[in-house]
């Protein structure tokens, strides 16, 4: 299984979600930084056990709000894509400030 910890900690500006995302999951150099690039790479990794866990996105979730719903409704429909064939394998958890944890289903 791969383990990714995704850290928001440090996001200020927009741009730099997407590159929390690139660099902690390992994307590709050519991701796209938009909803439809984090799709396709996210898919891409439905071959493998993934446990990617998210943290320090409090920040993130309040200044854009309206692209961290994308995000996570990207992570949801990850998890159930292909009629639900790799939800066995494919783990999303929210970790937050005060350590409890939430698992995108």
């Amino acid at each position: 299984m791969r383990k990714y910890r995704v850290d928001f900690s440090d996001v200020k500006y927009f741009i730099q979600i997407h590159e929390a995302l690139m660099r902690d999951l390992d994307f590709p150099d050519y991701y796209g930084e938009n909803l439809d690039a984090l799709w396709d790479c996210l898919t891409d990794m439905l071959g493998d056990w993934a446990d990617i866990e998210l943290v320090g996105f409090e920040g993130v979730a309040k200044k854009f709000s309206d692209e961290w719903d994308g995000i996570l409704r990207i992570f949801a429909r990850t998890k159930h894509a292909y009629g639900d064939r790799y939800s066995d394998r494919f783990f999303v958890t929210l970790v937050y400030k005060d350590g409890s944890r939430e698992e995108i289903k």
